[in-house]
């Protein structure tokens, strides 16, 4: 029999390593992305280091409890040399990988503003992006990153190593006594890890929106570590059904069904362009540099929305919400969630009702994040992508052909179509790694971001598509609606908070149109009614938007785990768990300083109220497959 005590000390001390490596991973997290991070202060960071730990011990314990256990089992294979090298590269292995996720997403942070869910695994191993051509940029774009990780593995093995050898294994007689000591060790040890993983002795084990209890949703990434965000995440791949509401009420202050237009049918051709990653800051609408000169002339001659915002931060989450008027207001993607088969209303699916030809442009590879998948289960007759377009002299060796010659390709494609028609774009080279043909090197401006010239590359892409569309016998006769599937990294304090994050482009363009500048606040769900109320479309349909043409627009919403948020015209609502924890005007406090909360009673509460049937009615109408229109409805 082996003594248990040695033992559990050694492992004590190997755990404690572990939390110090996760709690250099916190600090060096906020310094990499220090910037989004500019109000907060040393006290309050020294807290969420602290009530940290809380977070990590769940990671640490959920990780390393098959280690534990087997480290401290008082058998005599302890001493066995075989045995010993195992458990190492078993604790080395597994606390490896969890460190290395924190340090992946140390560069990661800036595109996402949330730690890495579950939800990446259906992009790593979904193939839905070429993650193998990825990874080299990835590593060498952060190449400190990856040499701060190889040091930190190295602090990790010797600490190990300089424990395990001063650690006193020793066999000891076998008596009743040291039975029963040892079982209660055992069982101490057990219990206390298993305490780790419940994060506390309280009735819930502890879950993501825990986070709230310690800081306010701006720094939750700060206090919680990626393994925790990512294992608690796979836990979410159900809606719960909500019933804070009778039905009936629920529907009355938020309805999901568009009565039919009594207008004549105005059956416009409609092209829906989609840029890649283009955050409002970097166009004129933005008030800053505007790295989009031919954007912005259209802003011009265009409905132009300056109060617009996406319904999420990822582009799988983004063309749902515009092309079906269909949210993610949960963890997993909608498009790769349990939910992805149910009956669903789109732009494609109701125009095709009235003899309109679809289509869906992707130039990335096909499969790429399952777009052709969802083009087709949308109701788009044609899908076209890298394999469609056939030419893999413009291909950018990353994500898919170039946006230059996909768009004029795409406006031969439509011309062949037949009127009316609706298309779908998506572009793809103001995606990182932010790539320019190399005939184009130094034509665009480079800017302050690594972005910015390939922003200018799709916006000169864009121009010449226009250029050759203004040829065609259906230009004149149809509407382009032009956004952003969600908004990219900034060095700009608005633009870098959760209100800015948000903040896209939105314009309507028709040939020969009267421009507008419209402040109404806008969200990308909003686009489908808005389309369908300018072809005064004569049925009724299912969407989670309105249009702008509606009196009464309905608030912005979108969701990063476990927090809601709300924009209306000047005011900014946080909630967690249904409750208002933070509250700005960011009309007047863009840096979003000055937290309100209780100081506008009525309107939180009527707003509260909205955002419950909002939810109910979501989460609700997705468990029962009802997002469509039925004279039931």
């Amino acid at each position: 029999m082996i003594a248990i005590r040695p033992l559990i000390v050694s492992v004590i001390k190997k755990i404690l390593l572990v939390f110090f490596i996760y709690t250099l991973c916190r600090v060096l997290f906020y310094a990499f992305n220090h910037s989004s991070f500019y109000d907060l202060t040393v006290s309050h960071f020294s807290s969420l280091i602290f009530y940290g730990l809380r977070f990590d011990a769940f990671s640490i314990c959920a990780t390393n409890s098959l280690f534990i256990l087997l480290a401290i089992l008082p058998f005599k294979f302890q001493l066995n040399r075989i045995y010993q090298k195992g458990l190492f590269f078993f604790f080395f292995i597994t606390n490896g990988i969890a460190i290395a996720s924190n340090f992946v997403y140390f560069a990661y942070f800036p595109y996402t503003q949330k730690r890495t869910t579950y939800d990446v695994t259906h992009l790593v191993f979904g193939g839905q992006t070429e993650i193998t051509k990825l990874l080299p940029h990835f590593f060498a774009e952060s190449w400190y990153s990856v040499i701060i990780y190889i040091l930190t593995l190295f602090v990790l093995v010797k600490g190990y190593s300089k424990i395990q050898k001063k650690s006193a294994v020793k066999q000891i007689p076998f008596g009743t006594k040291q039975l029963v000591i040892t079982t209660i060790l055992f069982l101490l040890s057990s219990g206390f890890t298993v305490l780790g993983i419940r994060g506390g002795l309280q009735k819930i084990p502890i879950v993501l929106m825990d986070a709230a209890l310690y800081t306010s949703q701006k720094f939750t990434p700060i206090v919680i570590n990626t393994p925790f965000s990512f294992i608690k995440s796979a836990e979410l791949n159900q809606l719960e059904p909500i019933h804070f509401f009778d039905e009936t009420v629920s529907k009355k202050i938020s309805s999901q069904i568009i009565p039919a237009d009594t207008g004549k049918f105005n059956n416009l051709n409609v092209c829906v362009i989609v840029l890649e990653s283009f955050s409002k800051e970097f166009t004129k609408s933005g008030n800053r540099i505007s790295y989009t000169p031919f954007l912005d002339s259209l802003m011009s001659v265009s409905t132009n929305f300056t109060n617009a915002f996406a319904n999420g931060k990822t582009s799988i989450n983004g063309i749902p919400s515009i092309v079906s008027s269909l949210p993610t207001f949960m963890d997993d993607p909608y498009l790769n969630s349990s939910y992805a088969n149910n009956k669903i209303e789109t732009l494609a699916s109701l125009l095709k009702k009235k003899g309109y030809e679809t289509s869906f442009f992707h130039g990335a590879t096909n499969g790429s994040m399952n777009f052709d998948s969802y083009a087709k289960s949308a109701g788009f007759d044609k899908y076209y992508g890298r394999t469609e377009f056939n030419n893999e002299t413009e291909y950018d060796g990353q994500w898919g052909i170039w946006d230059e010659p996909f768009l004029l390709a795409m406006n031969n494609e439509l011309t062949k179509m037949k009127q009316p028609f609706f298309t779908t774009v998506f572009t793809l080279s103001s995606h990182n790694p932010y790539k320019v043909p190399q005939k184009y090197a130094g034509k665009f401006p480079k800017g302050t971001l690594e972005i910015h010239e390939s922003i200018g590359y799709t916006d000169y892409s864009l121009r010449q598509f226009f250029n050759e569309a203004k040829k065609a016998n259906w230009y004149n006769n149809t509407l382009f609606v032009i956004t952003a599937d969600h908004t990219a990294v900034s060095d700009d304090v608005f633009y870098n908070n959760s209100v800015g994050q948000h903040a896209i482009p939105l314009i309507l363009f028709k040939p020969n149109q009267t421009p507008e500048l419209n402040k109404k606040i806008m969200q990308q769900i909003n686009i489908m009614p808005t389309i369908l109320d300018l072809l005064n479309y004569d049925e009724p349909y299912y969407a989670f938007g309105n249009s702008y043409y509606n009196v009464t627009t309905n608030p912005a919403v979108f969701y990063t785990g476990p927090n809601y948020h709300l924009l209306n015209d000047s005011m900014y609502y946080v909630f967690n768990n249904f409750i208002v924890t933070e509250l700005f005007n960011y009309k007047r406090d863009s840096s979003l300083t000055k937290n309100l909360k209780g100081n506008y009673i009525k309107e939180e509460n009527e707003t509260l109220d909205y955002l419950i049937a909002y939810i109910q009615n979501y989460n609700n109408d997705i468990l029962n497959n009802k997002t469509y229109y039925t004279k039931q409805n």
